[in-house]
C-alpha cells in the first residue's frame, strides 16, 4: 500500500488534528454482542467539533456541519480512507500463525527453494553453546536463511514473514545477491567519501546497505502474547528512520525506497487498530514509501523487486548531486 496523493504533503497541523481527534476520543468503536467486532472509525464535522470544544480548542478551521470548510472535509475524508483501507484490505491481509505458517510453505514450493538443514549459532552471547538459530535455504544459487523467531519453547518457529519476503527476493533476483541481514548500517558513498548514514540497520537491502535502490524492514509478532511498548516502538522507531531517510534524500537527491512490512492479526488488528492507524499515517507523512501487511508480500515483492532491478540498470538515475566534500583534517 502506497500513500494516497489527497494526502501527501499535507501541513503539520492537518497530521496534529488528525492525531488529537481520535486520541481525545476513540480509534475503534467497541466489539460487542449487538454490532459485532470492533473496527477503526471515521469522524464527521459534528463529532470533530464537539471532541475539540471538550478540549478547549477551537474548532473554527472546520466550519459547520451544514458548510464544512475545505479543510474540515479534507480531515472528514482522510479518516474515511483510513477507516476503508484498515477495515477493509488491511485486515484481511493480516494473517494468524497457523495461516502464515501455511503460506511460508506455499511460498517454499512455490519459488523451488531446496531446504540445507538448520543454521547454528549462539543466541545467549559469547562462549555459550550453539543452538539452532534458523534454517537454510537454496533459491536459484542464492543461501536464504529463515531465522527463527526469539520465543522460546513451542512459540519458538521460523519467522514465517521474515522467511517469505527473503525467498520472493531471491527468487525474483535469480542469483543476483541482496542483502538478507545487515549488519551495517545503509550509507551513502562515493568514490570512497561518506556522504549520509542512517542511524538504525535494516532487515534487508537492495542491491546492498551501501547506496542503497531499497530498504526494508519487518515487524512480525505472531507468538507474542502481551500488547505492549514494542509495538508503539515499532511505530515511532520507523516513523524517525523516515526522518532520517527525506534528509538523506534531500542531502544527495538520492531516492530510497523504503518498506515496512507488518503482519499478526492479533496484535495489529484484535489489540493494535489504533497502531494500525499510525502506520496509515506515517505512510501518507512520507516516512515510509510502501506498506505491506501480511500475506500481500506474495503478490507484491515480485512486483517491486521487478521495479528495483529496472532502477539498478538505469545507473545514470542513480549519480549523486553530492554536496560539498568535507575538508578533512592533515595529520602531521
Amino acid at each position: 500500500m502506497r500513500a494516497d496523493s489527497r494526502f501527501i504533503n499535507q501541513p503539520s497541523t492537518f497530521w496534529a488534528y488528525v492525531r488529537i481527534i481520535p486520541e481525545a476520543s476513540n480509534y475503534a468503536t467497541r466489539t460487542t454482542k449487538k454490532s459485532g467486532p470492533g473496527k477503526v472509525r471515521t469522524f464527521s464535522i459534528a463529532e470533530m467539533i464537539e471532541v475539540l470544544e471538550r478540549l478547549g480548542r477551537s474548532y473554527e478551521a472546520l466550519g459547520t456541519p451544514s458548510a464544512p470548510s475545505e479543510f474540515g472535509q479534507l480531515l472528514c475524508d482522510y479518516f474515511e480512507y483510513r477507516a476503508g483501507v484498515i477495515n477493509g484490505d488491511i485486515r484481511s491481509n493480516l494473517m494468524d500463525k497457523h495461516e502464515a505458517a501455511a503460506e511460508f510453505k506455499s511460498v517454499v514450493n512455490s519459488t523451488g527453494a531446496v531446504f540445507e538443514g538448520e543454521v547454528y549459532g549462539s543466541s545467549a552471547g559469547k562462549g555459550s553453546p550453539e543452538v539452532a538459530v534458523g534454517y537454510k535455504y537454496r533459491v536459484h544459487g542464492t543461501e536464504v536463511r529463515v531465522p527463527f523467531n526469539k520465543q522460546k519453547g513451542a512459540m519458538r518457529q521460523p519467522a514465517f514473514l521474515t522467511g517469505m519476503v527473503n525467498l520472493l527476493v531471491a527468487n525474483e533476483l535469480a542469483g543476483e545477491e541482496f542483502e538478507q541481514d545487515p549488519r551495517r548500517l545503509p550509507v551513502i558513498d562515493h568514490d570512497g567519501m561518506l556522504y549520509a548514514a542512517l542511524s538504525r540497520r535494516m532487515d534487508g537491502a537492495y542491491p546492498s546497505s551501501v547506496n542503497p535502490i531499497a530498504i526494508w524492514e519487518l515487524k512480525e509478532y505472531y507468538y507474542t502474547t502481551t500488547f505492549g511498548s514494542k509495538i508503539s516502538d515499532a511505530v515511532y522507531i520507523s516513523a524517525l528512520d523516515g526522518y532520517e531517510r527525506l534528509e538523506l534524500e534531500l542531502a544527495t537527491k538520492i531516492k530510497i525506497e523504503h518498506l515496512l512490512i507488518v503482519d499478526a492479526r492479533e496484535t495489529w488488528w484484535d489489540k493494535g487498530k489504533s497502531y494500525l492507524c499510525r502506520l496509515i499515517d506515517i505512510l501518507n507523512m512520507g516516512h515510509v514509501s510502501e506498506i505491506l501487511f501480511g500475506r500481500e508480500v506474495v503478490e507484491k515483492i515480485p512486483q517491486l523487486m521487478q521495479g528495483w532491478v529496472e532502477v539498478r540498470k538505469d545507473a545514470d538515475s542513480r549519480e549523486p548531486a553530492l554536496p560539498t566534500a568535507p575538508v578533512l583534517p592533515v595529520v602531521d
